[in-house]
């Protein structure tokens, strides 16, 4: 055992404060350790492959993601790109053009007011995501220590920071604020803290669409557990709750308040309320229930035909041929392998973890799998799962047991460098 894991074993059970010291500590040098092997990543792309031709101009064509500053853009390159340019548009001129209703409220406000105050959206909106990548990563440190010790916690911290989808916690992308107030949410539902559960939970539900499906685990917990605010009444073979409704499960009333203000002001500025479901077509998605599985399966199993060499697959005529061809196949096969992890986890989790945190991982990937978008049906697969936080502790609790931490980071840190390339280099939308 080496000395740190030493000092975190003692702070199990210890004052509180210094249970937040460690907590700090581990989010810090996880979030930028990670974020230099991005950056570095990111810009050798950069130096090496350029820009994809024409990428720039076709998906940020108000140039949003670029400054006046030739250093400045250099810099933000690892975190300014793809969904950075419609966060910022927003941000900036409103909801008026289609396809802009798809992307919730809440960033798009927190990188106005960041920009009145900084003189750049750009600037602004990078900042307000490290911050609260850090932040995500401090909650999530305290909610692992209610159940786990100090160790586990700082493993989770780790995996999660160095997930191969992991740069956009740092990009103009909304998933470091999801993992704040989704992750906040239930920290302060397992410690019995209604109120600010509530208000989390909507402002979740104003950040993306799963955070309406916040409110199944926050329910859950209530009449389940495992609270801190009040010992368990029992739990019989019949499943009843444990714990009795009282006047306090109001405040999880609030949490579908947040889509219904999102839908009450496109009704007021683009007269189609309902155009943050309908935008989805934009992006070539549809809904159909969970069709996502046995396409993606599909379109995995055409992948390793193309790439083997011979003949194509029957029935694919028309396909793309060439680097292209071998690309797209790739990225299939990876994203289905991505759908097999989280399958795993789910599985493993069960196990290791309250039921609420599988309610809450299942409900909130069968909406992805439920909208899949016609030529890619797994599509930004790796990005969502990365708010799932249940899914990290159980693999960070699974790789202790078998004294493998160190191999796993190990194994995403390729993975991570090569989609920070990607991106950076306008290539591929996480």
């Amino acid at each position: 055992m080496t000395e740190r894991e030493a000092t975190a074993l003692e702070l199990v059970g210890a004052p509180d404060v210094g249970a937040r010291r460690l907590a700090i500590a581990d989010a810090v040098s996880a979030f930028w350790a990670s974020r230099a092997v991005i950056w570095i990543g990111g810009l050798a792309a950069l130096a090496v492959f350029g820009t994809t031709t024409g990428a720039p101009a076709r998906l940020d064509p108000l140039y949003l993601t670029f400054s006046y500053n030739h250093l400045a853009d250099l810099l933000a390159a690892p975190a300014a790109r793809f969904d950075s340019a419609w966060f910022l548009a927003i941000s900036q001129h409103g909801y008026e053009v289609n396809g802009r209703p798809a992307f919730f409220p809440l960033l798009p406000m927190l990188i106005t007011v960041g920009g009145s105050l900084t003189g750049s959206a750009l600037f602004a909106g990078i900042v307000i995501s490290s911050t609260l990548g850090v932040v995500a990563l401090y909650l999530l440190h305290r909610l692992v220590m209610l159940d786990f010790d100090a160790i586990d916690a700082r493993n989770v911290v780790r995996i999660t920071a160095f997930l191969p989808s992991a740069f956009v916690l740092s990009a103009v992308y909304s998933e470091s604020l999801f993992l704040v107030v989704s992750v906040g949410a239930i920290y302060c539902a397992r410690l019995g803290r209604w109120a600010p559960a509530g208000v989390l939970g909507a402002l979740a539900a104003a950040t993306r669409s799963t955070g309406m499906l916040l409110l199944l685990p926050l329910v859950f917990i209530y009449l389940y557990g495992p609270r801190a605010d009040r010992p368990p009444r029992g739990f019989g073979a019949d499943r009843r709750p444990r714990h009795r409704p009282a006047p306090e499960l109001a405040w999880l009333a609030l949490v579908p308040l947040g889509l219904i203000a999102y839908l009450v002001f496109l009704g007021l500025s683009t007269g189609d309320p309902l155009s943050a479901f309908s935008a989805q077509s934009q992006w070539d998605r549809a809904f159909a229930p969970l069709a996502a599985v046995p396409l993606g399966a599909w379109a995995a199993i055409r992948g390793v035909f193309e790439l083997v060499p011979g003949d194509a697959l029957p029935g694919v005529a028309g396909a793309p041929t060439g680097l292209l061809a071998t690309g797209m196949a790739v990225r299939d096969i990876v994203e289905f392998g991505f759908l097999c992890l989280a399958g795993w986890l789910v599985f493993e989790g069960r196990r290791r973890l309250p039921p609420a945190y599988t309610v809450w991982t299942v409900t909130a990937l069968a909406l992805p799998l439920s909208v899949p978008a016609t030529d890619e049906p797994l599509m930004s697969l790796p990005r969502f799962m990365l708010v799932l936080f249940p899914l990290w502790i159980t693999l960070a609790l699974w790789a202790r047991e078998r004294n493998r931490v160190g191999r796993v980071i190990a194994a995403m840190l390729p993975l991570l460098v090569i989609y920070t390339g990607l991106f950076t280099t306008w290539s591929m939308s996480p």
